[in-house]
């Protein structure tokens, strides 16, 4: 018992070697509600938020986790909220594209970042070029797959998926068919989901598909505040769990 709580508060990199999850995803929940506690705009949260998606992506490449996604915007932050806070996510998206190069953090990690979601018809034109650049710039990159969700709501993706199979008449329904036709078709199932800021619940479908047999690991840490060694712990909590799959 001791051992257990000492790997799940302070983390243990021999059990995470032993059996790293293939593929994070993140909800990175909190950036208001931290800036709330901070006596900050709301905004500011999501400022400060982005700069952790780089400390996230360093850690896991350094880990060895070859799949990573972070859920950067829903559709409805950046279609329903103040167009001051959508301003906000949009400066933020821009700085965290143009940081993940000149930094040299994809090149020295070999991580590949690609972007999806309705995200080019939302954000600004000027985001949707940098975005587009790192991608560009990151496409060679062979080591770790990092996707940001932007401008994404998982139950507009199912939608979206059964429409383009409806379109299809001639494509009889199957498991593949349905995954081929997702935006997330290239990712592989998720086997864990991080959600930050104390809220122990999945939104807006959040990947529905991919996610269905996922373990699901909530912290109070507001995304904010959430670090390396937190990241730590969450895959040390993984590393001792047993995976039935619905078995």
């Amino acid at each position: 018992m001791v051992k257990l709580l000492l790997i799940l508060f302070y983390g243990s990199p021999e059990y995470m070697k032993k059996n790293l999850p293939t593929h994070i995803a993140i909800i990175p929940d909190g950036n208001r509600r931290w800036a709330k506690k901070k006596s900050l705009l709301p905004w500011k949260g999501h400022v400060e938020g982005a700069k952790r998606v780089e400390e996230i992506i360093e850690r896991s490449a350094k880990i060895g986790i070859p799949y990573l996604t972070v859920w950067g915007g829903s559709y409805d932050n950046l279609v329903k909220r103040s167009k001051v806070e959508v301003s906000a996510l949009n400066k933020a998206y821009k700085e965290m594209a143009q940081k993940i190069i000149s930094t040299g953090l994809a090149e020295k990690n070999g991580v590949k970042v690609n972007v999806l979601g309705e995200w080019e018809k939302l954000l600004e034109s000027d985001v949707v070029k940098a975005l587009k650049a790192m991608e560009k710039a990151t496409a060679k990159n062979n080591k770790m797959n990092v996707t940001v969700l932007i401008g994404y709501n998982g139950d507009r993706e199912i939608l979206t998926a059964i429409k383009k199979i409806a379109n299809n008449k001639n494509k009889q329904i199957t498991e593949d068919v349905i995954k081929e036709s997702l935006w997330t078709k290239n990712l592989p199932a998720v086997d864990m989901v991080i959600r930050t800021g104390g809220e122990p619940h999945l939104s807006a479908g959040f990947m529905m598909w991919d996610v269905r047999y996922s373990l699901l690991y909530f912290t109070d840490k507001f995304w904010p505040e959430f670090r390396a060694e937190d990241l730590d712990k969450a895959i040390s909590y993984y590393s001792l769990q047993e995976r039935r799959r619905g078995v």
